[in-house]
């Protein structure tokens, strides 16, 4: 599912961007509707259920393509992070509910059909958003549907003065027609900064080891029998660590535009990297040579390091490896750098997936320091080359990335940040940010 939804985000760019992040929605919808069908249905026989998984495949491709962009450009600038994070925190909540669920139908002889039939209903959401949402602002002007756009943009705005921020989507897009392909321009050397974020955000974000820990909570926890002995007790313990990221996620819904990115993310990291050194050492003390079969004390510590490292995920690298990739982009290159986004995590995230057990098999507890490693460098990618796009327009992010301190010596030669770049202009019009959170400010400041 994952390699296949990887492929399928690749097309998800020249869909989005011609037709639209609705008719995205409409593909990803449908897709989950007939793979949640031909899973359910099966009989005799496998065929439906690779099939079924194939049609998930196109789904998470397609969904988390256009869920992120569509988000981000809805969203006023002073709320985009925490609008953004939501989508996170329906994954999040989607899979707390699933293993409830797993949990509700274990015993049961069809629970493995209710299982994953029930995956219809949230696609089935998802369809609807499509058909009946309104387009962003954003790419009705892209596609040259002006007065629709605006009148989008009064009324997810709530009001008719929206000159000054619709000025802003026009003059991104007038200075972005008539340029090559977005898949050419994203690799020029201007957007280098971008195509590296976008590429490393969800590097780190599945290299700290979470589709293990969430898919395989029930095999990590086969050893700890503080919930009680069998697969029930290891289910029960898969809810509570991913309950407890469900809950830090929720936390950052309401602080990401006010603490700020970059500071979720370094304190995400470090307490990742402190909770996976610890449930190394709790592993290699308690259990010796033999990872199953934990003591009491030694199965609680377990519990709560590993949730310790959910809640890090939580309120960090889970949304805000999502977020920032989604806002940082030219208007031409935002589907195509979010396609890089989808591709590089779900690649990622089925690496982790398919070698996450015989890691643990051969590496025992040693997995943890692994995936603790990549946490350790994450600290210092994110303070030395992530900038904090907290509270600047989208139509502005992608110069303010080029401004930063180290990116303008890789976006432009002798690291000089050009005075008639597009966002300069735009940046005269955009009123209500200080001079610290524009390019400009950015270029004198750093």
């Amino acid at each position: 599912m994952h390699f296949t939804g990887s492929l399928a985000s690749i097309p998800a760019s020249y869909f989005t961007q011609h037709w639209g992040r609705k008719g995205s929605m409409i593909i990803a919808g449908t897709a989950f509707c007939i793979g949640a069908v031909c899973q359910a249905s099966a009989k005799n026989t496998f065929a439906p259920l690779f099939l079924g998984r194939i049609f998930w495949g196109i789904g998470v491709g397609f969904g988390d393509h256009c869920a992120f962009i569509y988000t981000a450009e809805m969203a006023p600038p002073r709320w985009r992070g925490r609008l953004n994070t939501i989508v996170q925190l329906g994954t999040i909540g989607g899979i707390v509910v699933a293993n409830a669920i797993n949990i509700g139908t274990n015993k049961w002889i069809a629970g493995w059909r209710i299982s994953l039939g029930l995956a219809a209903v949230p696609g089935s959401i998802l369809l609807l958003g499509g058909l009946f949402l309104p387009e962003t602002p954003n790419s009705l002007v892209e596609r040259g549907y002006l007065s629709e756009a605006k009148s989008v943009l009064q009324k997810v705005r709530g009001t008719k003065d929206v000159d000054v921020e619709f000025d802003t989507i026009v003059l991104a897009n007038e200075a972005l027609k008539g340029m090559e392909n977005p898949w050419r321009a994203i690799f020029r050397r201007r957007n280098r900064p971008q195509l590296v974020l976008a590429i490393a955000m969800p590097f780190f974000q599945q290299w700290s080891g979470v589709n293990g820990v969430s898919f395989f909570a029930p095999q990590i926890f086969a050893g700890v029998n503080a919930l009680g002995s069998g697969n029930q007790g290891s289910l029960i313990a898969a809810v509570i660590v991913n309950g407890v990221q469900l809950i830090a996620t929720i936390i950052t819904v309401f602080i990401v535009d006010r603490v700020g990115r970059r500071t979720l993310l370094i304190s995400g990291s470090v307490l990742g990297f402190a909770a996976e050194i610890a449930v190394a050492i709790v592993f290699a003390v308690a259990a010796g040579k033999n990872a199953v079969d934990l003591p009491f004390g030694a199965s609680i510590a377990a519990i709560v390091l590993i949730g310790l490292y959910s809640i890090s995920f939580g309120f960090a690298w889970g949304p805000i490896g999502w977020l920032i990739p989604s806002e940082i982009h030219d208007l031409n290159t935002r589907a195509a750098g979010q396609s890089i986004t989808v591709f590089t995590q779900l690649v990622s995230g089925a690496t982790v997936t398919q070698t996450f057990l015989n890691m643990l098999c051969s590496l025992k507890y040693g997995i943890y320091i692994f995936f603790g490693v990549w946490q350790f460098i994450a600290i210092f990618f994110t303070y030395f080359l992530v900038p904090e796009t907290r509270g600047v327009p989208i139509e502005e992010c992608a110069n303010f990335v080029r401004a930063h301190k180290v990116w303008r010596h890789i976006a432009y030669p002798g690291g000089i940040v050009p005075q008639n770049e597009v966002v300069t202009q735009m940046q005269r019009l955009s009123v209500n940010l200080p001079a610290e959170q524009t390019a400009d400010g950015a270029a004198s400041k750093r």
